[in-house]
């Protein structure tokens, strides 16, 4: 080692015990100031000059046995007043829905979706289902007999004031009401009250994306949907009602809230006894339903398209049309309804161009394409055969092909698989209590 390396050893050693020195002592500094300027506290400045603090005294207080509760100090412990704290309100939630892209049904290929062991299973139970759903709708509930091995109550004059409130016989809800798809709040008013009051509600929650109503029971003893007509009518019961889903999808959580809220001010307001029906989570049920309806909103399609002779004129084909009860409609479809005028199936122009009478007259077309909406049918089976039927003659007469989505020709069995689909989708909405074309299903897939 060299003189150079030697100097500058040495120098880096005592620049770094240099930076510690100078570290330590600046160290020094600080604490020595900031000893003098926060001083330890001579006193306590909550605390006044003449507390005494004597712990020896305390505890002999404490050894000393404690006098028995009187009666007097029981009540004294006890009379407070307990008061429910108010759960805070959930933050707002965008609206949730799992249906929102298209709410229109799907359509499905001809394609068996679940095997044939389970199919006939649903289907075979389907008839004694739809029977016993029609039972239970015509049918009020009834409550049920107390058993035999029930204690007797007492016969007191306390205990029967309760008892005449629980044994209060059920109310029967309006029609229009249904607890399969709705959330009904039943108001019991102490007073009757005119329909102009309750109609503020439905201002109050006016923008709730899903259906509502309010009814008034009157003293006829007859529901009656509040409107401005009822603004002077008397009512001594009222309901209202939130529908959990269609097909635009389900209540977003937020609104449910709004709506809950708004029914208790009001309850709160004129004074009412409030129930709601069903029982259970409201938010849960509009999450079970919209899963239903994906499980069950299709819809039939197939197509009727030009074939080698090449397209049909359009004063030809609405001639066949309307020769098979097809109706043209303002949208531009040929429609089948029933006797109530509810729409069976529908006929539409497959170049999405609608039919009107001057283009029928001036137009030839390339296919048409033939729709059910199946929930909303109430024979589906029917309807579809008679739809089969229909497209069977037209394309006969057209001299065009039967085809589905992918341009394959339609044969007998592919027509059987869909009818097979059809009574499985039918099963469900039976098990659910869901009768298809019904009102309830009318307005669930709407």
């Amino acid at each position: 080692m060299n003189d150079l390396q030697l100097a500058l050893l040495v120098l880096g050693i005592v620049i770094i015990f240099g930076v510690i020195a100078f570290n330590w002592w600046q160290e020094r500094k600080f604490r020595n100031e900031t000893n003098r300027r926060f001083d330890t506290p001579k006193g306590d400045a909550l605390l006044n000059d003449e507390f005494d603090f004597d712990p020896g005294k305390i505890l002999k207080e404490e050894a000393q046995p404690q006098r028995p509760m009187q009666p007097e100090d029981e009540f004294e412990e006890t009379a407070v007043v307990i008061t429910r704290v108010k759960p805070a309100e959930p933050e707002p939630e965008s609206p949730v829905s799992t249906r929102s892209e298209v709410p229109q049904a799907e359509r499905f290929e001809p394609e068996l979706e679940a095997s044939v062991d389970a199919q006939n299973h649903a289907i075979q139970h389907s008839g004694e289902l739809e029977e016993d759903i029609n039972a239970n709708r015509s049918e009020p509930p009834t409550r049920s007999e107390p058993a035999a091995e029930e204690a007797p109550r007492t016969e007191t004059t306390e205990a029967s004031e309760p008892l005449a409130a629980t044994e209060r016989a059920p109310v029967a809800l309006s029609a229009e009401n249904d607890l399969l798809v709705d959330l009904v709040a039943l108001l019991e008013l102490p007073e009757a009250v005119t329909g102009n009051s309750l109609r503020e509600f439905m201002a109050a929650v006016a923008d709730i994306d899903k259906p509502k109503a309010v009814h008034g029971l009157d003293t006829g003893g007859i529901w009656r949907l509040i409107g401005p007509q009822e603004d002077a009518t008397a009512f001594s019961m009222a309901t209202c009602r939130l529908q959990l889903a269609d097909r635009a999808g389900f209540v977003s959580q937020n609104m449910l809230n709004r709506f809950q809220h708004e029914v208790e001010r009001m309850a709160a307001r004129v004074g009412a006894g409030l129930t709601w029906q069903p029982e259970g989570d409201a938010w849960q049920m509009a999450n079970e339903l919209d899963q239903f309806c994906i499980d069950v909103d299709q819809m039939v399609g197939f197509h009727l398209v030009q074939s080698g002779n090449g397209p049909f004129t359009g004063t030809k084909f609405r001639g066949l049309a309307e020769a098979n009860g097809l109706v043209l409609g303002t949208d531009g479809g040929f429609h089948c309804t029933n006797e109530e005028g509810l729409r069976l199936f529908s006929v539409v122009n497959r170049d999405n161009n609608p039919f009107s009478a001057e283009m029928l007259r001036t137009s030839v077309i390339y296919g048409i394409t033939f729709q059910l909406d199946i929930p909303r049918v109430k024979s589906c089976l029917e309807t579809f055969n008679q739809m089969v039927l229909t497209a069977r003659q037209m394309e006969k007469s057209l001299t065009a092909n039967l085809v589905d989505d992918h341009q394959r020709i339609l044969d007998e069995a592919q027509i059987e698989k869909i009818r097979q689909q059809l009574k499985v989708i039918q099963a469900k909405m039976l098990t659910r209590g869901i009768i298809p074309g019904s009102p309830t299903a009318l307005r669930l897939f709407s």
